[in-house]
């Protein structure tokens, strides 16, 4: 009898702290929640030539009649690329950005 106590005792404990870790795993974000990760876009060089821009002290370009994704967290800057150097900001990386195509012969 007292083994059978034991067990049905141990088991209650078994089921109780299952139901107890899934409780502290699953969670959901509520939606004032400011989630922490990249905006994503992207522009798309409508014009006849090669465009060039600075990010974080690094060069890059888009190909004319190309489209370029971008991935940054907001308040990046992107700049312009002057000779060799990072020139005057371009735009700024803002949260309503994300998901959107932008035309490059609109943010110039």
């Amino acid at each position: 009898m007292k083994k059978l106590i034991k067990i049905s005792a141990f088991a209650t404990f078994l089921f109780v702290g299952a139901f107890g870790i899934q409780s502290f795993t699953s969670s959901s974000a509520s939606s004032s929640e400011k989630v922490l990760s990249n905006i994503q876009f992207k522009v798309i060089n409508d014009t006849s030539s090669e465009y060039k821009y600075c990010v974080n002290g690094g060069h890059n370009y888009i190909s004319a009649g190309a489209s370029k994704g971008f991935s940054y967290t907001e308040g990046t800057e992107v700049k312009h690329l002057e000779g060799d150097n990072c020139g005057s900001a371009w735009f700024k990386v803002t949260s309503d950005m994300h998901g959107k195509s932008f035309k490059l012969s609109e943010l110039k």
